[in-house]
């Protein structure tokens, strides 16, 4: 149950600050616990090669936590302990890690993030108190952002929420501001399970038309349009800025077929995605243009998995994960391919590597799309 819990806390977060990222010797520690991962062959290494490192990290955290702590990464470190315990089943554990935050001294969204797990673990003296005491401080404004969104969604904390999100509102001095906060409230109302699928998208087409002129305007617009694509649409217009600082666009592309492939460091398929999109690059040469769009929120660990994997397409993607311009207006939220063709017509949509007959329809749709 918690593996589901924290993969939407970790989506929740990824859409916001990174106010909860560690900084300093925890933001080292991490790298380290990242590239340790890299190396044991992420997901294709065994549960019990990955329950012994995982051990080994706790082990280290620990140590870290008793000797070298300090500042925000006190909590921070200890919320990630947590996190790591409750990931083994040590309930016990988990709570006992909880219980030593300090709430005065514990920034506010990381009293709510924690919040959620003592919700977890039943710990409702806990939770309750954490999300009393975050109300009470002061918070960056992406932080009450964060904040707004695990009240109304994993929290269950509607009203709460809400008052975050009109206080936000509220203080905004300008279009994109209030756009903004107008775009996470939409996205936020995804989670809710009180409301009708629907009511997420009638907010965003709201912010669409409301303030058509500001970015989140515009995003929200694509946004909407990529739930409706269907293979021969019009593709939806992007333009990027890839590692090597070689700026692309659908505009200047046309002519050729193009491949988005979204794709993140610990996708299991990335060698496969990886060799399939070289294989296509050599048969069509230039009448094809594969783009890699990498969805991970750490910037240095980006880098090192277009070295080691030998990713040699351009790739976009400098940290920002599912914020990524090209992410958000193709609503794009995890790994996963589309196909536009020479014409900038839809050629493919959802498309992956991950079995023959998939690499197949992939070689077939591209095919299609070189010679549209």
């Amino acid at each position: 149950m918690w593996r589901m819990q924290r993969a939407a806390l970790s989506l929740l977060l990824s859409c916001l600050s990174p106010g909860l990222l560690a900084q300093g010797s925890l933001a080292d520690l991490q790298r380290q616990f990242g590239e340790q991962m890299r190396q044991l062959g992420g997901g294709k290494a065994t549960r019990e090669q990955q329950a012994e490192l995982r051990d080994r990290q706790t082990r280290q955290l620990q140590q870290f936590l008793a000797d070298q702590a300090r500042g925000d990464d006190r909590w921070n470190g200890r919320l990630m302990l947590a996190d790591f315990q409750l990931s083994r089943d040590d309930d016990t554990g988990a709570a006992a890690t909880l219980r030593s935050i300090d709430a005065d001294a514990a920034p506010a969204l990381l009293l709510v993030s924690a919040a959620t797990m003592a919700q977890h673990l039943n710990l409702r003296d806990l939770r309750d108190a954490w999300i009393k005491a975050a109300s009470t401080k002061k918070a960056p404004p992406a932080d009450r952002l964060a904040m707004a969104r695990l009240l109304m969604s994993v929290l269950h904390e509607v009203e709460a929420g809400e008052k975050v999100f009109a206080a936000a509102l509220a203080e905004a001095t300008d279009d994109e501001q209030r756009a903004l906060v107008r775009w996470h409230r939409a996205d936020a109302l995804r989670d809710r399970e009180d409301l009708p699928d629907n009511a997420a998208f009638e907010e965003l087409e709201k912010l669409a038309n409301d303030l058509p002129k500001t970015y989140w305007g515009d995003v929200a617009k694509d946004r909407l349009r990529a739930t409706r694509l269907q293979v021969g649409d019009d593709a939806i217009a992007w333009r990027a800025r890839t590692r090597a600082g070689k700026e692309l666009g659908s505009a200047e592309l046309l002519g050729k077929a193009i491949v988005l492939a979204f794709w993140s460091a610990g996708d299991m398929d990335l060698p496969t995605l990886v060799s399939t999109m070289r294989q296509l690059q050599q048969q069509y040469g230039p009448a094809l243009v594969v783009i890699g769009v990498c969805l991970d929120r750490d910037d240095d660990a980006i880098g090192a998995a277009v070295k080691e994997r030998g990713i040699d397409f351009p790739v976009v993607g400098n940290g920002k994960g599912v914020l990524t311009d090209l992410a958000l207006r193709w609503f794009v939220e995890g790994p996963t391919i589309h196909i536009i063709d020479k014409n900038g017509k839809i050629a493919g949509l959802g498309l992956h590597v991950g079995t023959v007959d998939s690499r197949a329809e992939i070689a077939e749709v591209v095919a299609r799309a070189c010679k549209s």
